[in-house]
């Protein structure tokens, strides 16, 4: 399972797995309560949590990064209950957890939220297949950077061997040109009164 098989949906708590797509919304099931449901695109928007990130000093880091630092730190830093621990608790978590996150712009009520969805997708053991995929990713991205070093050096090489003057074209046109007649241009027709 992937991150954009989850959805965030305004107006509803929690967050809901897509089972079927339909032209005017989606049938989800809950996370929380297995209930599977329709919701209307008309009433509500969803969000997939693989489009969400979090506000950092340097730029946005990305959901499942930060869910799976929360996974390793698990041990180390234990997962505060939203209901007992106060907005300083909880932000003194998040710099564990992120950092360089941005204190402006990340709200105490967001990292609430996002505490939330890690403890519904950790009770349905997503978390762990979210690392895994996270892992993944990594390995194609170097695989494809090593890939584009490589090619991008064989296409040096062949553009420095290679080279077709352009300028020789420009001038085979201009002789084929010179030796034909210009054709007088029609005058246009007058018009009827």
């Amino acid at each position: 399972m992937d991150l954009k098989e989850i959805m965030s949906v305004s107006g509803m708590p929690g967050l809901y797995k897509v089972m079927a797509n339909r032209t005017d919304g989606l049938i989800v099931e809950g996370l929380h309560d297995k209930a599977r449901k329709f919701v209307s695109s008309r009433q509500h928007m969803f969000t997939p949590l693989e489009n969400i990130t979090l506000y950092t000093t340097d730029d946005s880091i990305e959901l499942k990064v930060v869910l799976s630092n929360m996974k390793k730190n698990e041990g180390e830093h234990p997962v505060p209950d939203i209901k007992k621990t106060d907005d300083s608790t909880l932000r003194n978590y998040m710099k564990t957890i992120v950092p360089n996150y941005d204190e402006e712009k990340v709200y105490a009520s967001d990292i609430k939220k996002l505490i939330k969805w890690y403890e519904l997708l950790n009770a349905n053991q997503l978390v762990s297949v979210i690392e895994e995929g996270t892992e993944e990713s990594a390995n194609e991205d170097q695989k494809e950077s090593a890939a584009v070093e490589v090619t991008s050096d064989e296409k040096s090489a062949e553009d420095s061997v290679a080279e077709k003057p352009k300028k020789a074209t420009k001038a085979k046109k201009a002789e084929a040109t010179e030796g034909t007649e210009e054709k007088p241009k029609k005058k246009p027709a007058k018009k009827a009164e």
